[in-house]
Protein backbone atom coordinates (compact mmCIF):
# COMPACT_ATOMS: atom_id res chain seq x y z
CA UNK A 1 0.00 0.00 0.00
CA UNK A 2 2.70 2.51 0.97
CA UNK A 3 4.64 1.91 -2.25
CA UNK A 4 1.51 2.57 -4.33
CA UNK A 5 0.72 5.63 -2.21
CA UNK A 6 4.21 7.10 -2.65
CA UNK A 7 4.08 6.39 -6.40
CA UNK A 8 0.87 8.39 -6.70
CA UNK A 9 2.28 11.17 -4.51
CA UNK A 10 5.27 11.44 -6.86
CA UNK A 11 2.97 11.58 -9.90
CA UNK A 12 0.89 14.34 -8.29
CA UNK A 13 3.93 16.38 -7.23
CA UNK A 14 6.33 15.95 -10.12
CA UNK A 15 5.06 14.15 -13.22
CA UNK A 16 2.54 16.62 -14.67
CA UNK A 17 0.76 13.53 -16.00
CA UNK A 18 -2.73 13.41 -17.44
CA UNK A 19 -3.09 9.64 -16.99
CA UNK A 20 -1.93 7.12 -14.38
CA UNK A 21 -2.60 3.40 -14.61
CA UNK A 22 -2.22 1.18 -11.54
CA UNK A 23 -2.25 -2.57 -11.94
CA UNK A 24 -1.92 -5.14 -9.15
CA UNK A 25 -1.66 -8.76 -10.19
CA UNK A 26 -0.93 -12.04 -8.45
CA UNK A 27 0.72 -15.17 -9.77
CA UNK A 28 1.91 -18.36 -8.11
CA UNK A 29 4.86 -16.82 -6.29
CA UNK A 30 4.47 -13.04 -6.21
CA UNK A 31 2.33 -9.92 -6.15
CA UNK A 32 3.19 -7.47 -8.92
CA UNK A 33 2.41 -3.76 -8.84
CA UNK A 34 2.80 -1.57 -11.93
CA UNK A 35 2.26 2.19 -11.78
CA UNK A 36 2.57 3.89 -15.17
CA UNK A 37 2.13 7.59 -15.94
CA UNK A 38 2.34 9.68 -19.11
CA UNK A 39 4.15 12.57 -17.43
CA UNK A 40 7.45 14.35 -17.96
CA UNK A 41 9.62 11.42 -16.85
CA UNK A 42 13.04 11.58 -15.19
CA UNK A 43 16.50 11.96 -16.71
CA UNK A 44 18.00 9.28 -14.47
CA UNK A 45 15.68 7.30 -12.20
CA UNK A 46 18.61 5.56 -10.53
CA UNK A 47 20.26 8.87 -9.63
CA UNK A 48 16.89 10.34 -8.61
CA UNK A 49 16.29 7.28 -6.43
CA UNK A 50 19.46 8.00 -4.52
CA UNK A 51 18.56 11.66 -4.03
CA UNK A 52 14.84 11.27 -3.39
CA UNK A 53 13.69 10.03 0.00
CA UNK A 54 10.39 8.90 -1.57
CA UNK A 55 11.96 6.71 -4.25
CA UNK A 56 14.61 5.38 -1.89
CA UNK A 57 11.90 4.58 0.67
CA UNK A 58 9.86 2.67 -1.91
CA UNK A 59 12.90 0.63 -2.90
CA UNK A 60 13.76 -0.05 0.74
CA UNK A 61 10.20 -1.21 1.55
CA UNK A 62 10.25 -3.61 -1.38
CA UNK A 63 13.63 -5.03 -0.34
CA UNK A 64 12.56 -5.41 3.30
CA UNK A 65 9.68 -7.58 2.09
CA UNK A 66 12.02 -9.72 -0.05
CA UNK A 67 10.99 -8.07 -3.29
CA UNK A 68 12.39 -5.65 -5.79
CA UNK A 69 11.47 -2.35 -7.39
CA UNK A 70 12.43 -1.17 -10.87
CA UNK A 71 11.93 2.35 -12.22
CA UNK A 72 11.83 2.87 -16.00
CA UNK A 73 11.71 6.47 -17.13
CA UNK A 74 13.02 8.87 -19.76
CA UNK A 75 12.45 12.60 -20.16
CA UNK A 76 9.19 13.27 -21.96
CA UNK A 77 8.14 9.60 -21.94
CA UNK A 78 6.57 9.13 -18.52
CA UNK A 79 7.54 6.72 -15.77
CA UNK A 80 6.81 3.08 -14.98
CA UNK A 81 7.38 1.67 -11.52
CA UNK A 82 7.36 -2.12 -11.28
CA UNK A 83 7.33 -3.87 -7.92
CA UNK A 84 7.52 -7.61 -7.27
CA UNK A 85 6.77 -8.87 -3.76
CA UNK A 86 6.87 -12.56 -2.84
CA UNK A 87 3.62 -14.09 -1.60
Amino acid sequence: FRIAQESLTNVARHARASTVVIRLTEDDDAWRLHVVDDGVGMASPETAGLASAGLAGMRERAHLMGGDLVIDSMPGQGTMIRVRLPR
